[in-house]
């Protein structure tokens, strides 16, 4: 306690103040488990399934042991050394599966800034605001200011994990680990030049169609749709709230005037909602394929498939 009254309640304030921050810091993964709990998203977000002795689980344990990683269970004489393995595998497959809960986890985040922005507007009295109608607006433009940002970090987390899958064929298919700049896309043509041609029972695979289906795909639910509007929001703009009757912005439209107008319209900024929908069919394909690209990698590659 202090005699200066000022001090007393600035002290008050920064309580409240830093109680608040505890209350948003320790609420967000709360609050996204319980939105799953009661199947409030819709959709859903995929998941991996990981549980011991899934099939995903069993495939990835193989892949690791095929490409030199260490087995589940090593048996050694007493004051024998234990054998040295290889943990390159383990390490770039524990990276996808990271890459795919933060782009989940960045998608869950985005789904609920959608939730909050629309309640904000539609029910503001269940949040107490103020009566100010400005202060209303401003809060209501900085929540969907969050929601688009969000949703930027979403995107480019999903080309993340796509990255590191081409990691994992990359080392699979030709033993590389400098790995800085090359995509999932390069990396498939290169297993698709220098590898499938040389093995074309392979091309049949129906877990290869699938995946080279994805990434030649330039539809919004594609790969390159999602490395387009990656690299566009790294290297040029950045979403935000629609305004009405509002043009193009200019650096979207001098970047991409040469491509036809049903291209630039599938790259072209949707609603809040479309954008979230597009993120969860991404999020989908990322969980549907990467069992897929385990299983390529077991199957196909020189280095994995005669173990």
């Amino acid at each position: 306690m202090t005699d200066d009254p000022k001090l007393e309640d600035d002290s008050e304030r920064l309580a409240k103040v830093l109680g608040n921050v505890l209350q948003l810091s320790a609420n967000e993964s709360l609050v996204a488990a319980q939105l799953e709990a009661f199947s409030i998203f819709h959709p859903m977000p995929a998941e991996l399934d990981l549980t011991k002795g899934s099939a995903l689980q069993s495939k990835l344990s193989h892949l690791s042991t095929a490409l030199g990683g260490p087995p589940r269970l090593i048996i050694t004489k007493q004051g024998e050394r234990p054998p040295q393995f290889d943990t390159y595998a383990d390490a770039a497959i524990s990276e996808a599966i990271d890459a795919f809960m933060l782009a989940r986890s960045s998608i869950c985040r985005t789904h609920i800034y959608l939730i909050g922005s629309a309640l904000i507007k539609q029910r503001p009295e269940l949040m107490n605001l103020p009566q100010d109608p400005e202060i209303r607006r401003i809060i209501v433009t900085q929540v969907e200011a969050y929601f688009w940002e969000h949703t930027e970090t979403s995107y480019i987390r999903l080309a993340s994990f796509w990255d590191r899958v081409g990691q994992l064929l990359d080392f699979a298919f030709f033993n590389i680990r400098q790995y800085e700049h090359d995509g999932f896309y390069a990396v498939m043509e290169r297993i698709s030049k220098n590898f499938i041609a040389m093995n074309q029972t392979n091309v049949r695979s129906a877990t290869w169609a699938r995946l080279r289906k994805f990434q030649a795909s330039g539809q919004p639910d594609g790969l390159q749709w999602l490395l387009s509007r990656r690299n566009l929001l790294v290297h040029s703009l950045h979403l935000r709230r629609p305004r009405e009757n509002e043009p193009d912005n200019p650096i979207f439209t001098s970047a991409y005037n040469h491509l036809e107008q049903a291209v630039r319209n599938k790259l072209r900024q949707g609603t809040a909602e479309e954008e979230v929908s597009l993120l969860h069919q991404h999020l989908s394909a990322a969980a549907t394929l990467f069992p897929d690209a385990v299983e390529v990698a077991l199957t196909e590659s020189p280095s994995a498939g005669h173990t």
